[in-house]
């Protein structure tokens, strides 16, 4: 069972889907030292992050988890991406995870 694609909105923030269109913001985002820090999760070039993509769309398809790209509703930033995987609904468990770019919030 998929799960469906769906856009999340709050008067700051939009959550949208991930799409192969996002690949340079994936790449960007997960190439960078300080976001990957603690994130455990990291790619040297272009074409590795596609792998990243790959991972979003099957866990919808899945339905073992959903990934958003995390923008600012006043003028619509790509901040970052903000989802669960692993998800089971026998054990009642979820793991959620996020990524922010470094200068996340700076203008607020």
């Amino acid at each position: 069972m998929s799960i469906p694609s769906i856009t999340l909105q709050s008067s700051k923030l939009i959550l949208k889907v991930f799409r192969p269109a996002d690949l340079h913001k994936v790449f960007s985002g997960l190439s960078n030292e300080n976001v990957v820090k603690y994130y455990g999760v990291s790619y040297s070039s272009l074409e590795a992050a596609k792998e990243q993509l790959s991972w979003f769309e099957n866990l919808q398809s899945k339905g073992e988890g959903i990934w958003w790209a995390i923008y600012s509703a006043n003028d619509n930033t790509f901040c970052g991406a903000i989802g669960f995987n692993n998800l089971s609904f026998e054990h009642k468990k979820v793991e959620i995870g996020f990524w922010l770019y470094p200068n996340f919030g700076e203008k607020e």
